[in-house]
């Protein structure tokens, strides 16, 4: 049985030394620039974003991650950002520094969000793993692990929002990606397509001024490096004045899973936290995961010299 537990446990670290390098963030809804630099600053505002995430809460060496970030306008047309994320799965640890590039312009109805994303990746395990009588000390991937992993990557990403009501965004991960070292890890050298991992959203917002709430139906599509192609299905709720957020979600791909999220808005904060589960067998080993985020976002100050026409109201 305790064999059993540890291979399992090693293949989780096997899975993080290829699929981990991106994050699967539940409420990229709510905080779409954790997944695509498109969105920096791209509402003109700045925010600050810190997140975690236990999945398989309970099953031991299970993923668990945390990320804070910032993105905000610099100009009227650019916008920066900048993050640190970092994921513990098993025995092996990952960080990930990350700096976001993007450009904000206006085409008649059409606000257009383009951005570059760029980063650097360590990863590495604990060493004491090595001195486990069930792992083979002459595996030479875990023995470079050991000394540390380093990538240089980079992402691209568009946003589009025509009308404030209907949006298409595209984030192309791991568009250039090249080893800062020797670890003999398979396949991380591998050579890609522009378009052969991705994150494909769309959806519309439906505004009921009236009844003062937004109903936002929305699809996503996302194929990441070494994991599972996912759809996601999703329609969000944004009640009074958004003191009250919630979400569904249901993906019909990989055994089926769901998540739900309820979140809120008061002034400059947002706070949110989801839950979802998988409707494999494995659910029944762990008590599913669990996603919190808290935001805090300000608007961009703008110098503008006083004019007859545009001096403030007495």
């Amino acid at each position: 049985m305790k064999k059993t537990v540890f291979t399992l446990i090693l293949g989780l670290c096997s899975l993080a030394a290829f699929a981990q390098e991106q994050a699967g963030y539940a409420q990229y809804q709510v905080l779409p620039v954790l997944i695509n630099p498109a969105y920096t600053g791209f509402d003109g505002q700045h925010q600050l974003i810190l997140n975690t995430r236990n999945s398989w809460a309970g099953f031991k060496g299970n993923p668990t991650s945390y990320t804070a970030m910032y993105s905000g306008p610099v100009t009227d047309k650019l916008a920066l950002g900048g993050g640190i994320f970092t994921e513990k799965v098993g025995d092996m640890s990952l960080v990930k520094l990350q700096l976001n590039y993007a450009f904000r312009f206006r085409i008649q109805k059409a606000k257009i969000g383009l951005g570059l994303s760029t980063e650097f990746l360590r990863r590495g395990i604990n060493n004491d793993l090595l001195n486990n009588d069930l792992v083979d000390r002459n595996d030479a991937t875990l023995e470079g692990l050991a000394s540390g992993q380093q990538i240089f990557d980079a992402s691209v990403g568009a946003n589009v929002l025509y009308d404030d009501r209907f949006f298409i965004s595209i984030a192309l991960p791991n568009t250039v990606r090249t080893r800062l070292d020797d670890v003999p890890v398979d396949g991380a050298t591998q050579t890609t397509n522009l378009f052969e991992h991705y994150v494909f959203q769309l959806g519309y917002i439906i505004d009921v001024p009236s009844q003062n709430f937004k109903i936002i139906p929305s699809l996503a599509l996302r194929q990441i490096r070494d994991t599972p192609y996912q759809i996601d299905m999703n329609v969000q709720g944004r009640f009074l004045d958004e003191k009250l957020i919630a979400a569904f979600t249901f993906r019909p791909s990989d055994k089926g899973a769901a998540a739900f999220m309820i979140g809120t808005k008061y002034k400059q904060f947002q706070l949110f936290y989801t839950y979802d589960l998988s409707f494999s067998k494995f659910q029944q080993y762990n008590g599913g995961s669990h996603e919190l985020s808290v935001s805090y976002a300000f608007a961009r100050k703008n110098k503008v010299t006083a004019t007859p026409d545009t001096a403030p109201a007495q």
